[in-house]
């Protein structure tokens, strides 16, 4: 069954590279933005998620974000790893015995800046986080995941750098242009953290401030 599986990536991966050329992926509407502002250092917030922000989650949705956090704040700390600029801020910070913060983002990325010296804050925030259903050759529903991030200059309030990954996993033969990425993936379902493990990477490596060294 698994070489029938692979034979099917293989076949409609030689039909599509006779197609090649038809078309064009379209581009998602982020806004990376080339360095214009000296950073000192970067605060990381925890990751939140949609239930912050819309009550009406039901309990099996915030289940699956709570477990989604917990992968998106593993994979932030392993993305960002080992730079000096950065500064991982713990949720004792927010919520400690010093006072709780603003609900105001921008006020609440000043306090945060004052606390850790650092002139940008980054905060990212999780709206769905689903595993994949049945094995990497079989699933019967794909992984899927949605993001968003923005990097904050805590001085003038501008946003230096933000993006949305939204993707449910599809086959190739449901999306023409998805051969090459089909490919890194061994033409296989990945999980939900593989998804989120990607979506950083590409996201954070359109912004000048966060791309990898």
């Amino acid at each position: 069954m698994r070489k029938l599986f692979q034979g099917a990536w293989i076949l409609a991966a030689c039909l599509l590279l006779t197609m090649a050329g038809c078309g064009a992926k379209p581009q998602e509407s982020d806004k990376p933005q080339e360095p214009a502002v000296a950073v000192t250092c970067i605060a990381v917030l925890p990751a939140i998620s949609v239930v912050n922000y819309d009550e009406t989650v039901s309990y099996a949705e915030a289940r699956k974000l709570d477990k989604g956090i917990q992968v998106l704040d593993r994979l932030l700390q392993a993305q960002l790893a080992g730079r000096k600029d950065i500064r991982f801020v713990p949720d004792s910070q927010l919520y400690g015995q010093e006072g709780n913060l603003s609900e105001n983002f921008l006020e609440q990325a000043r306090t945060i800046g004052e606390r850790t010296g650092c002139n940008a804050v980054l905060e990212t925030t999780l709206w769905r986080y689903s595993e994949r259903v049945g094995g990497k050759y079989t699933a019967k529903e794909p992984a899927s995941v949605t993001f968003e991030y923005r990097l904050v200059e805590t001085g003038s309030g501008s946003v230096l750098c933000q993006g949305r990954y939204d993707e449910v996993q599809k086959s190739v033969l449901e999306n023409l242009y998805n051969l090459r990425k089909a490919s890194e993936r061994g033409f296989t379902w990945v999980t939900a953290e593989e998804l989120l493990r990607e979506g950083l990477r590409d996201k954070f490596d359109q912004c000048s401030y966060l791309r990898g060294e």
